[in-house]
């Protein structure tokens, strides 16, 4: 074989290697830690109370297998009353962790966030956490829906 031919092969191999290189590179770099952010809210569940408004985001970060739940509280009526919020998360083995919050929102259309987050391997696969919404009047809880599962999750 001349050495020309030897020559052209070589660099024929190194390219195909630079090549597959790149594109594991590049499928790797694209694999992204955390799946999509999806919208919850209480709306319409027995969680729900008038005047205050619980919704959130909720994900999963594929690297650590780490849930996290975004809450936000709105009180949405004008009525001198607060927005209040509590949240816990929901065991595979049935039950629910400690309740976190209380997050209270006071003042027509305004929001209080937090967020919390547990390991994946611990949540409920198709309902991870509950929510309770209630109106507070003068520091006493005067109107709170029932603990629900939140829209889209129930």
């Amino acid at each position: 074989m001349k050495r020309e031919n030897k020559q052209r092969i070589a660099r024929r191999w190194a390219l195909v290697a630079t090549s597959g290189t790149l594109a594991l590179s590049g499928l790797f770099a694209s694999a992204g830690t955390a799946q999509a952010a999806t919208a919850w809210n209480a709306t319409g569940t027995q969680a729900d109370v008038v005047g205050a408004w619980a919704h959130g985001d909720y994900w999963i970060d594929t690297r650590s297998y780490t849930s996290y739940a975004t809450v936000t509280i709105t009180d949405s009526k004008a009525d001198h009353a607060s927005a209040r919020v509590y949240f816990h998360w929901r065991w595979t083995w049935g039950g629910t962790s400690g309740d976190y919050g209380p997050l209270t929102a006071s003042g027509y259309q305004t929001e209080k966030t937090e967020t919390y987050h547990m390991d994946r391997d611990s949540l409920d696969t198709w309902q991870p956490f509950e929510v309770k919404e209630c109106r507070v009047d003068n520091g006493r809880e005067v109107d709170c829906g029932d603990w629900d599962v939140p829209k889209p999750y129930n």
